[in-house]
């Protein structure tokens, strides 16, 4: 009923064969990690960059100062909420993928345990499935990442063309100097 736990020189090659087996989804799961740490901080800045512009909308749009092209600066800052408001759906479902990626290297792991232990052919297949399926959600994740940092990209490229309008603006009031 339970395992001779007596160790030769066949069985302890056997078991040393199944931990470093065990031992080889860490690796994806320490660059899952690598990539749930820094798809976080992305997350972060964006919430505090959604948090900034929440606050100068407020401020613009309760302000009786005139400030030079206050509408469209107003129009601006919406366009730009709603476009972070997009790339903050993107990053979460990219970390929920990364979260069930650890969770099925961490399920590799174990898999393989089991099925070292079981005599059953077919399970030897569920460790495969696991980490398989870890693999693709790490696909998935990079590639809403890649469409994510796209947004970032052109939400860079119209705060640009608003400056540079700004800049226009600006440099059409000022008097030439004599």
């Amino acid at each position: 009923m339970w395992p001779q736990f007596h160790f030769t020189v066949t069985n302890l090659g056997s078991a040393l064969n199944v931990l470093a087996a065990m031992i080889t989804p860490a690796l994806l799961l320490s660059a899952c990690g690598t990539f749930i740490l820094s798809t976080s901080n992305r997350l972060a800045r964006v919430v505090d960059r959604m948090r900034s512009l929440s606050w100068q909308l407020d401020e613009m749009s309760h302000s009786d100062h005139d400030v030079a092209l206050r509408d469209e600066r107003i129009e601006r800052h919406r366009d730009e909420i709603k476009l972070q408001g997009r790339r903050l759906a993107l990053i979460q479902r990219a970390l929920t993928l990364l979260y069930l990626a650890a969770v099925s290297f961490v399920c590799t792991s174990v898999a393989i345990g089991v099925a070292s232990t079981i005599t059953l052919t077919w399970v030897y297949w569920v460790p495969v499935a696991f980490g398989i399926g870890g693999a693709c959600c790490m696909l998935a994740a990079a590639v809403i990442l890649l469409l994510e940092a796209r947004k970032a990209v052109q939400d860079l490229y119209e705060e640009t063309e608003f400056h540079r309008r700004l800049a226009r603006h600006y440099a059409s009031q000022t008097t030439p100097r004599a």
